[in-house]
């Protein structure tokens, strides 16, 4: 059987025998993505949906199930045409779900740095887990799929994956220092700072290491270079280099500490349904969700819900009316979107996700507001707008909500 090696760090190349294969994947950037995001689920079974908006996100696509099954095919005819056997099944079909075909012999960096780490924080024999250590150092070649980075998906598990670098690189600088080997903590500072040359605090110890060598020349270039790429302060000398590495070296150790207490008091769970929140509140999260769009392509949609009270209905009613308005808002929208008050009688919305979603979920919530009890009629209306990205449209000042643009 063929020995099959997929590396995700620092670039993205599939081996067979160790020899390169599938280059012809550069020119299509649809069916990169298909194979990568594929296998960084590790053997998951992904729906179409999931899979179409991995890949097309905020894109229009008339029928994404069909151009999905056009670049599977086109990525099987690749391997055919490279009479790549052991390949032929590596992506199966079933039951509307897509998947890297987990019976696959094959190794991903990724999961081989995942899984030294598990073992290196088991691991109580200092030797041994330092041992683990310097494995992921020198598997970690680099950012997770680097001309994929902007994907999403891609970011959340490059900062994972990097914090698990990182984590590995400290243990071995503490380590190196504490034992007095300059050769190794030069070596292992430069290794890094090719794969991170904005690293403050190896720039930091590589000054002290060269000077622990005597290599006084070095440690001023090092300097030099730290200051030059914005990595060091700009008063910082190498006569000053050991109070700029305390000060590094705390920072990491509080920071650490800092976390774990910043995400003990932040919610560790979501309220089910939409955020029901202050309007100045609302119009921040909107503008947050509108740099979303237009960095990502996430689509982003704006709804006008409001109620239209007969002329008889009593404020009272309206405001009772209202409420109940904004609590089937709350129940019948999806985590992740916003509502506020407007008007008195209108809620603004803000919603992520595909248009036709979007349309059933207001319907629902209409269909549910007209079966409340009542003393008299009210309608309920909305209209839903999809801003572009690009386009300028100022969220309207609260109050505006029911004023109409004269016509010329």
């Amino acid at each position: 059987m063929a020995n099959v090696e997929i590396k995700m760090l620092g670039s993205f190349e599939i081996l067979v025998d160790g020899r390169q294969v599938l280059k012809q994947l550069g020119q299509s950037r649809k069916a990169t993505v298909l194979v990568q995001y594929l296998v960084l689920q590790r053997g998951a079974r992904i729906p179409h949906k999931t899979l179409t908006d991995a890949l097309w996100g905020g894109e229009r696509s008339s029928n994404p199930d069909m151009a999905l099954r056009a670049i599977l095919h086109r990525f099987r005819n690749m391997i055919t045409r490279e009479g790549l056997t052991v390949l032929e099944n590596c992506i199966v079909t079933s039951r509307g779900c897509y998947q890297w075909n987990p019976e696959l012999p094959c190794t991903v960096d990724v999961f081989q740095l995942q899984d030294l780490a598990a073992l290196a924080g088991k691991e109580q024999d200092e030797t041994r887990r330092l041992e683990l250590c310097e494995q992921i150092v020198a598997l970690y070649r680099g950012r997770l799929l680097p001309l994929s980075a902007s994907e999403p998906w891609v970011e959340s598990s490059a900062v994972r994956l990097h914090g698990i670098y990182r984590a590995a690189m400290i243990e071995l600088l503490e380590h190196y220092k504490k034992a007095g080997d300059s050769e190794r903590l030069v070596a292992l500072c430069e290794d890094g700072l090719e794969k991170n040359p904005k690293a403050e605090r190896l720039y930091l110890e590589l000054i002290l290491a060269l000077e622990a060598q005597e290599r006084h020349a070095d440690a001023q270039q090092a300097a030099r270079r730290g200051r030059a790429a914005g990595a060091l302060h700009h008063t910082v000398e190498v006569r000053c280099a050991g109070g700029a590495w305390r000060q590094a070296r705390q920072a990491d150790r509080n920071m650490q500490a800092d976390m774990l207490r910043l995400i003990a008091q932040l919610p560790d769970e979501m309220e089910e349904g939409a955020m029901i929140c202050p309007f100045e509140t609302f119009g921040e999260i909107y503008r947050m969700q509108r740099g979303m769009q237009t960095q990502y392509g996430v689509p982003v949609f704006l709804a006008l819900m409001t109620v239209i009270p007969a002329p008889t209905a009593a404020p009272e009613d309206t405001e009772r009316m209202m409420e109940e308005l904004g609590r089937l808002i709350r129940t019948g929208l999806r985590r992740g979107d916003v509502a506020a008050r407007y008007s008195k009688t209108q809620y603004a919305v803000l919603m992520c996700g595909t248009e036709g979603v979007n349309y059933a979920q207001l319907e629902q919530i209409k269909q549910a507001f007209y079966h409340l009890p009542a003393e008299d009629r009210y309608m309920l209306a909305y209209s839903i707008a999809s801003p572009k990205d690009g386009e300028k449209i100022p969220l309207p000042r609260r109050g505006q909500g029911t004023k109409r643009r004269k016509k010329n």
